[in-house]
């Protein structure tokens, strides 16, 4: 009979950390570190940098970040402040009732700014990095 592993299955491998575990980098692009976000406060003021993926051409990616806050710049819990497109960036000050509406918020605002700038482009694929960071 096999020997129990420390969580208690037939397996004595499974389960725990291991060396080399977990998603690898695909191709020669690096991730962005998935470490927990601390959480905010009721009504804090964050300041949050997206980078934009390589080659895209920057007047479309103004009009297209434009068009993405007139429309998505306020909901429930969510308001951006400013927002500026610097050296391949976007850069933004937000306001969020919690940590979730900021991430919701976030998440509508890249699907818009994304849609907006392939259309105006007349591409498809990814337009933001993986991860936002807050400053």
């Amino acid at each position: 009979m096999a020997k129990a592993g420390r969580n208690g299955s037939k397996h004595p491998n499974w389960g725990g950390r291991r060396p080399g575990a977990g998603r690898k980098p695909k191709g020669a692009e690096a991730m962005v570190s998935h470490l927990r976000r601390p959480r905010i406060k009721p009504g804090q003021r964050v300041r949050i940098r997206w980078e934009l993926r390589p080659g895209l051409e920057s007047a479309e990616a103004r009009r297209a970040l434009a068009a993405a806050l007139e429309d998505g710049r306020e909901s429930p819990g969510f308001h951006v402040l400013s927002a500026a497109l610097r050296g391949g960036a976007i850069h933004l000050e937000a306001e969020a009732r919690s940590s979730n509406r900021l991430a919701r918020g976030l998440q509508g605002l890249g699907i818009r700014f994304a849609r907006g700038l392939n259309r105006a482009a007349g591409r498809s694929g990814k337009v933001l990095g993986d991860r936002y960071e807050l400053l």
